[in-house]
């Protein structure tokens, strides 16, 4: 049966809308070159745990013992020689790792890896759809900021030879970190060159160009009207065969046999779409920004300890992060994998084996430019004084200030000099977290 417009919108409408941001949709929209091959900066890659990641279960206090008092249930037992696979991984006599995150450890190790502790947003609400349009659009309680902070940096940063592939999430729907005005592609779940044919079979055109073309038909010469390419119907075509055109040139990189990977990824979503940014980084495609959202971080019962939703999510992040560290060899020198969550959760497990919604949580920054294999943030540990309202992590460290050093550190870009982030300065005594 022949797919219909309707059922295409359904099942891919994202390539099309979530290729070009509202702003971009114009026909004047300027691309990379087809061939893609661009001398490529460095790349950033946000990895967003959507939902509220618990930070006392990956950053572990071991060595205080009100953290034990805090989680009967959940904490994970002190390092020990007994069990070692179910013990907090010391990185020193306070601090270790869940047991699930090895690989992480190694790479901190290798200083090539460092947490924050106490990071996030200084707002106070616990509500997941405000903290993460606050933490995305880096714009705590400025309800008037719609755009994402990486769409922000890229729109201020555009040229006329910017790759087609400059910003990628390889996902449906774009994070909301990258929506707004710069187009960012969003890759569908189904196989990206399927798609790309149906909406060829549907609109009649393989590219943006020959989508133009078919729309301006014999009365190109008349007034624009709300069906000619400029707006309207014809825009949203367009920007569709625009979106097309970069879903064929990813097909044509992530099928390329000299970027293939020898590296074993966890055989999870996770692991398919960072093996798939490799593949990008590699082949000098042009990628700077890219970008995931892993969903499940919620633990409000059942969390676990050693063993659990926890470690089997963390550990999945932990595996993955590792394989695409190896994947990309030297290319590691010039890449660096950021995680975050909206907040984190409260310090004291609840009746159900889990914890609820906090305040202060934690990242995680990876790759060659990171100072890495020391712990970064202020800590005052877990007395009920030192805990946000009696009950969760306090934030030290804004999340803006790591947002900030991340975009100097790998490109330059003055946060302050643009007036980046909407209300506010960012710290005038860098963390040191990325090398100069």
């Amino acid at each position: 049966m022949a797919t219909t417009r309707r059922e295409f919108i359904k099942q891919t409408g994202t390539i099309a809308l979530g290729a070009a941001g509202v702003g971009a949709l114009g026909p004047k929209t300027v691309f990379g070159a087809a061939g893609g091959a661009t001398p490529s900066k460095p790349t950033v890659v946000v990895l967003y745990l959507r939902g509220g990641s618990d930070p006392l279960s990956a950053l572990i206090p071991y060595g205080d013992r009100t953290y034990y008092n805090l989680r009967p249930t959940i904490a994970v037992p002190a390092p020990s020689g007994e069990n070692p696979r179910a013990g907090v991984i010391a990185l020193n006599d306070y601090f270790g790792f869940h047991p699930s995150m090895a690989g992480l450890a190694r790479l901190y190790k290798k200083g090539l890896m460092a947490p924050i502790v106490n990071a996030g947003s200084t707002h106070p609400t616990r509500s997941h759809f405000d903290a993460q349009d606050f933490m995305e659009r880096a714009a705590p309680g400025v309800k008037s900021v719609t755009e994402g902070w990486l769409n922000r940096y890229l729109y201020m940063t555009k040229t006329g030879d910017d790759s087609d592939l400059r910003a990628v999430s390889f996902q449906p729907v774009l994070p909301r970190s990258l929506r707004g005005q710069y187009p960012a592609l969003a890759v569908p779940d189904k196989d990206a060159q399927s798609a790309a044919s149906v909406f060829a079979g549907l609109y009649g055109c393989d590219d943006a160009k020959q989508t133009a073309k078919s729309q301006e038909g014999p009365d190109a010469d008349k007034p624009a009207d709300k069906e000619s390419p400029t707006t309207g119907r014809g825009r949203i075509i367009e920007a569709g065969a625009q979106g097309i055109a970069r879903l064929n040139r990813l097909n044509e990189v992530l099928n390329d046999g000299k970027n293939k990977s020898a590296v074993d990824y966890p055989k999870t979503t996770l692991g398919g779409q960072f093996r798939d940014i490799a593949k990008l980084i590699k082949a000098d495609a042009g990628l700077e920004v890219a970008a995931i959202d892993y969903n499940g971080w919620d633990h409000h019962a059942m969390q676990g300890g050693s063993y659990g939703v926890f470690q089997q999510m963390m550990g999945n992040v932990s595996n993955t992060i590792e394989a695409f560290v190896d994947d990309l060899g030297s290319k590691i020198d010039r890449t660096v994998v950021l995680t975050m969550s909206e907040f984190g959760r409260t310090a004291r497990e609840n009746g159900n084996s889990g914890s609820d919604h906090g305040h202060g949580g934690y990242m995680l920054a990876v790759g060659g430019p990171v100072n890495g294999g020391r712990f970064y943030g202020k800590w005052t540990g877990l007395s009920s004084r030192s805990l946000y309202e009696g009950r969760d992590m306090p934030v030290y460290t804004d999340f803006r200030d790591v947002f900030a050093e991340v975009l100097a550190g790998l490109y330059g870009f003055q946060a302050d000099d643009h007036q980046f982030f909407p209300e506010y300065d960012a710290n005038d005594k860098p963390m040191g977290l990325i090398k100069t």
